[in-house]
C-alpha cells in the first residue's frame, strides 16, 4: 500500500465532497465514490453492499477488483459475514490478521472472505439507521490493514453516507415533481417536457406523433354520488389499465384531475384511434368486474406531422410559455441567493408577525423570585405582551420563566424563558431568549 497521509486522506474526503455538487445519479454517486476509495487504499477487493429494507439482506451494489465479476448484483443473507455483522451492529469492523483473529473462523468466513490476510468494513448511515456497508479485503502491497487506516475508511464512508443522501433526495424530489401521486403515473409537466421533444423530433425529422386523451365526463357526479374514496379506485384502475396496455416506448399521463393521456411516438393518427378504443373498451370491461359504479370515458386522438404540428400545441404548456417548475430550479447559481431571500424573508415574517390575543399565564422572575399572573395581549415566534393583573417590581433586562395556554384545540402549552424589554406601567414586552426559527405549537397557532 502506498504511502498515505493526512493530507492525503483530506484530498480524497474534498474529491468526494467536490463531487456531491453536480452528481444527480445514486449509482453514479457511488461509483465515483468507490473509485476514489479504491485509488486511495488499493484494495484487492472493495464493495458497496446495500440493504433491502424488506428482508435485511444485503445486495453487492457496486464491486471491484479480483471479486467483480463474481459478485456483481449477487445478494448477502442478512447477518452473514462480515458486511452482514457491520449492518447489524452498525459499527466499523478490522481484521488485521485473518489468520490470529479467533472471530474470523465463526462470524466472518465466507466464500468470498476466504484466504484473505486482512479486511475491513464501514457502515453507511441515515442517523442511526445502516442502509449500506464498504468493505474491503487485502491490500495489493500484502500489507495488512491497520486501525489508521480503519479511521480514515469510516471518515470516507461519512462523506459517502452525505453524498448518497444528497443524491437521494434529489431524485426523491424529483420524482415527486414529475410523478401523479396517487396513479403513479406521469404528471402534467412531465408530459408537457416529453411532448415539447416528440414536437421537435416531429418537425425535424418527420416521425409522427400523436396523443390519447380520455377524459372521465361525469367524475364531479361521481364525486357527490359515491365520495372520493370510490374516485380513487376509478384512477387508480385507469392508471392499471393503461400501464398494461401501451408500448414501452408509449408515455402514459395523467394530465388534470379527470383526464389522461398516452403520447405515442412514431405513430399516426388512425392506428392511434383504434388504441383509445381498445384502451376505453378495457377500462369498461374491468370496472365492470370489480364492480366500480358507471363512469363514461371521452376519447379525443390529436397528432402531429412535420407539416402540421398545431394540433397537439394546445396541450402542451411548456410549448407556448418559459419552462416552469422543476427544471426552472436546476441552475443552483441563479437560484440559490433568490431562495435564500424568500427563506429569510418568511423567517423574519413568522418572528416579527404580532397576534392579539387574550391567554391567561404566570411569570417567575428567575433572579428575585417575583411571581405573578398576568394576561397575554400579543404574542409572536420572537417574543410576546402582557399585561400583570397586580402591580410588579419588574426591570428591564431581567430574565423571567413564563408559562401560558394557547386557545387552540390542544390548550397548547407554552413555558419559555424570555428577556424584559419594554415596560409601560403593568404593561410588559419581553423577547424570547431560546428563539427559534419554528416553533411547532406556537407557528401553527399565529398562521389561524
Amino acid at each position: 500500500m502506498e504511502s498515505q497521509t493526512a493530507s492525503s486522506c483530506i484530498q480524497v474526503l474534498l474529491e468526494i465532497a467536490r463531487g456531491t455538487s453536480h452528481r444527480a445519479s445514486i449509482q453514479k454517486t457511488l461509483s465515483d465514490i468507490c473509485g476514489s476509495v479504491e485509488r486511495y487504499f488499493t484494495p484487492r477487493h472493495l464493495a458497496a453492499l446495500l440493504v433491502e429494507p424488506e428482508t435485511g439482506d444485503l445486495t453487492f451494489s457496486h464491486v471491484s477488483g479480483d471479486k467483480a465479476e463474481l459478485l456483481g448484483g449477487k445478494k448477502l443473507r442478512k447477518g452473514k459475514g462480515v458486511a452482514g455483522w457491520v449492518a447489524n451492529c452498525g459499527e466499523p469492523l478490522l481484521v488485521e490478521d485473518a489468520d490470529s483473529d479467533s472471530r474470523f473462523p465463526a462470524l466472518f468466513l465466507t466464500a468470498k472472505t476466504k484466504g484473505c490476510k486482512s479486511l475491513m468494513a464501514v457502515p453507511l448511515k441515515s442517523g442511526d439507521t445502516v442502509y449500506g456497508v464498504l468493505e474491503m479485503i487485502d491490500t495489493r502491497s500484502s500489507a495488512p490493514f491497520t486501525p489508521k487506516h480503519l479511521q480514515d475508511f469510516s471518515a470516507m464512508a461519512e462523506i459517502t453516507s452525505l453524498a448518497l443522501e444528497k443524491a437521494y433526495y434529489f431524485q426523491a424530489m424529483k420524482r415527486m415533481a414529475e410523478t401523479d401521486l396517487l396513479t403513479g403515473l406521469a404528471n402534467k409537466r412531465t408530459f408537457d417536457r416529453h411532448m415539447e421533444r416528440e414536437i421537435e423530433v416531429c418537425k425535424r425529422y418527420g416521425i409522427p406523433t400523436s396523443v390519447v386523451l380520455l377524459k372521465i365526463e361525469n367524475l364531479r357526479k361521481l364525486n357527490e354520488d359515491h365520495g372520493t374514496i370510490t374516485i380513487d379506485r376509478v384512477l387508480q384502475l385507469m392508471s392499471t389499465v393503461l400501464k398494461d396496455e401501451i408500448r414501452k416506448v408509449d408515455v402514459a399521463c395523467r394530465i388534470r384531475s379527470d383526464t389522461f393521456a398516452v403520447i405515442m411516438p412514431n405513430t399516426l393518427k388512425m392506428p392511434a384511434i383504434d388504441v383509445g378504443h381498445r384502451l376505453s373498451a378495457k377500462i369498461s370491461q374491468q370496472s365492470a368486474a370489480r364492480q366500480m359504479p358507471y363512469f363514461s370515458l371521452a376519447q379525443e386522438t390529436l397528432s402531429a406531422v412535420q407539416d402540421d404540428v398545431a394540433p397537439v400545441l394546445g396541450i402542451c404548456d411548456s410549448c407556448r410559455n418559459e419552462p416552469q417548475g422543476f427544471r426552472k430550479f436546476r441552475d443552483v447559481g441563479s437560484n440559490l441567493f433568490q431562495m435564500f431571500s424568500e427563506e429569510k424573508q418568511a423567517t423574519e415574517r413568522r418572528q416579527y408577525y404580532r397576534k392579539d390575543v387574550q391567554l391567561a399565564g404566570s411569570f417567575t422572575n428567575t433572579e428575585t423570585g417575583e411571581a405573578g399572573d398576568f394576561l397575554v395581549e400579543n404574542v409572536s415566534l420572537n417574543g410576546l405582551g402582557f399585561t400583570t393583573l397586580l402591580g410588579h417590581r419588574l426591570n428591564r433586562n431581567e430574565l423571567l420563566n413564563v408559562t401560558f395556554r394557547l386557545d387552540d384545540s390542544r390548550r397548547s402549552e407554552i413555558s419559555r424563558v424570555v428577556r424584559v424589554r419594554y415596560m409601560s406601567d403593568r404593561y410588559v414586552g419581553c423577547q424570547f431568549t431560546d428563539q427559534k426559527s419554528y416553533d411547532t405549537d406556537l407557528g401553527f397557532y399565529l398562521m389561524r
